[in-house]
């Protein structure tokens, strides 16, 4: 056979190979082999494909969930405070979900095609933004086709657990609010230039205004995740509860309540001094809502 005929029938095989996975529209996300011989060992990070989000593993313990009446700032939808027991090792974000992790879904015809507007703020690493509880559903379960894995949302409980990161403090850095422009893009002295103080900004400026960051700016909490406190904030599993009374102690989803609403973490850019950065403070809202301050990241079942 000639050289030039070999080569034509090695590209019709090359393309004919690909062909069962453009059927599912996933040409651009390539698995990672190695990811399938991972040592699931905590504070591992790890991809399970191409475009997949990075993620890091969060060992099994037992922690205080909630916040104590003496937390400045702190209220009762914090409260009664709670052991919660996490049996088994998960995995959960380093990030929040970028428009670039975003934009590969949409490629790939998955996302209901959805391109959300990034405020002209650019694309890229900068977390993706005006989704709402049904489109961050939608991307994991994208996810979970593309990888074979287990992906969700993070339950209330795991998130808190992350998101301390071994800590009893207010923020997981501690509890001077005075540091925040160092862990977090939150409400600072650009946001408010002018006569309007009703966000009570820091007075630090951590050097992007009144706008998302892109994802790992800020300094890291103690399992090396990024924007636990600001930037986006993220939808969560868990329907809305006005306080933890019966709420699940094993750390996973409470399912009961009012399931119209979610609950958020994490605040974002437009908070800073109203405590809603701290590492304990809850938020909600209706799952149809989209804004320029909400977005998410994932987490991932390990399997035992």
């Amino acid at each position: 056979m000639r050289l030039g005929e070999l080569n034509m029938r090695r590209l019709r095989l090359a393309i004919f190979a690909l062909l069962p996975v453009a059927s599912l529209g996933l040409v651009c996300v390539i698995p990672l082999s190695s990811a399938t011989n991972i040592d699931y060992v905590p504070g591992k990070t790890f991809r399970d494909c191409e475009r997949c989000p990075s993620m890091v593993v969060v060992s099994a313990g037992k922690f205080t969930m909630g916040t104590p009446a003496s937390e400045a700032k702190s209220d009762d939808r914090e409260r009664p405070q709670h052991d919660v027991t996490i049996s088994s090792s998960f995995a959960i974000g380093v990030f929040e979900i970028t428009f670039d992790e975003w934009d590969a879904c949409v490629a790939a015809n998955g996302c209901n095609n959805y391109l959300p507007d990034d405020e002209q703020w650019g694309r890229n690493q900068r977390p993706v933004i005006h989704v709402n509880w049904h489109d961050a559903n939608a991307y994991v379960d994208w996810l979970r086709q593309v990888s074979g894995e287990d992906y969700r949302l993070p339950s209330e409980a795991e998130w808190e657990f992350a998101a301390r990161g071994g800590t009893v403090t207010a923020y997981s850095f501690g509890d001077d609010e005075n540091s925040l422009c160092s862990f977090a893009n939150a409400a600072d002295a650009s946001l408010n230039a002018g006569p309007d103080q009703g966000y009570l900004p820091l007075a630090c400026d951590d050097g992007f205004g009144a706008k998302t960051a892109p994802v790992g700016s800020f300094k890291p909490n103690p399992y090396g995740l990024y924007d636990v406190h600001g930037n986006v904030w993220e939808w969560l599993a868990d329907c809305w509860n006005e306080a933890y009374s019966g709420a699940p102690v094993d750390g996973t989803t409470w399912t009961e309540g009012n399931c119209n609403q979610r609950v958020l973490r994490s605040a974002s850019w437009v908070d800073a001094r109203g405590g809603s950065l701290r590492s304990g403070h809850r938020g909600r809202i209706d799952v149809s809502m989209r804004s320029n301050n909400l977005g998410f990241r994932v987490a991932r079942t390990i399997k035992q």
